[in-house]
């Protein structure tokens, strides 16, 4: 008899594996192979309840990926491999995948740079604003000015803002409260600056300016009366309305002279970007 705790952990374990890729017959069908240690299409079949020629379809599928061997006699018998194997013959296979989808969505990438994003987008979430700063922040190779709260610095943006200054890149971070010069995590070079305002009672979340062609602002907004959402606006290139406005603000803080550029009202449309988690 199957203890609780073994038959959950097997649920767990076929649960993985189908969104690995494997079928559910698939994922049962080893599952049972590994209850069993060894065992025929009949043995399976009685353990997890699947058809017996559904057995022999997902052991060819399984010994085509390497995850079973089979001996043949009368009846054959199928025999998984190791956990360690198993597992990396599903981390070779999305390495291997992972590289493809790269390459082949470098060739579906505009043929010439963009340097300019129409508009302002919108992103949804802290995870997603997460991401979507460490992406900017992986593509500066000249200056990064970031503002924020101490415990918005997650372990991918203090990453990024590392590597970036590996890179040679000017990192500036900006403290929203005195604590962040005693942030750990903070990259032990970045230039911790005083900010322009008294943020404590403001709803500014964070500010980043990276090449100056880049920037997003984000501000946590209220869903009810306990609750709060992080909310970013994004833009792209120079003359983007809200990269001007963020380069100027930041050439106040630093004394910098920039050029000054006119806005254009056409550049105020928001377009909403897809929340990255559904």
């Amino acid at each position: 008899m199957v203890s609780f705790d073994r038959e959950r952990t097997e649920d767990r374990a076929i649960e993985l594996m189908t969104e690995l890729s494997l079928t559910e017959y698939e994922a049962r069908t080893f599952v049972g192979l590994l209850r069993l240690g060894r065992g025929s299409a009949k043995e399976v079949s009685d353990t997890v309840e699947v058809p017996r020629s559904r057995v022999y379809d997902a052991v060819e599928s399984l010994h085509e990926m390497g995850l079973v061997d089979i001996r043949y006699g009368t009846p054959k018998q199928f025999i998984p491999v190791s956990r360690e194997t198993t597992v990396r013959k599903f981390e070779v296979k999305y390495e291997d995948l992972t590289e493809e989808l790269s390459t082949t969505l470098e060739r579906l990438n505009p043929t010439g740079t963009m340097t300019e994003q129409i508009g302002v987008w919108t992103v949804t979430g802290t995870e997603n604003i997460d991401r979507r700063i460490a992406e900017f922040v992986a593509d500066a190779n000249a200056e990064i000015v970031f503002m924020t709260d101490a415990s918005l610095l997650s372990t991918d943006i203090v990453e990024s803002l590392t590597a970036a200054e590996d890179r040679g890149a000017d990192v500036h971070l900006l403290s929203v409260a005195d604590e962040t010069e005693d942030v750990e995590t903070v990259p032990s070079e970045t230039s911790v600056v005083e900010t322009l305002w008294a943020w404590a009672d403001s709803h500014v979340a964070r500010l980043l300016l990276v090449n100056d062609e880049v920037t997003l602002v984000s501000v946590e907004r209220p869903v009810d009366d306990t609750e709060t959402i992080e909310v970013a606006i994004w833009g792209r290139g120079t003359k983007n309305n809200l990269v001007v406005v963020l380069r100027t603000i930041f050439a106040v803080q630093f004394g910098e002279d920039r050029d000054t550029v006119e806005l254009d009202t056409d550049l105020l449309e928001t377009v909403e970007e897809p929340n990255l988690d559904e």
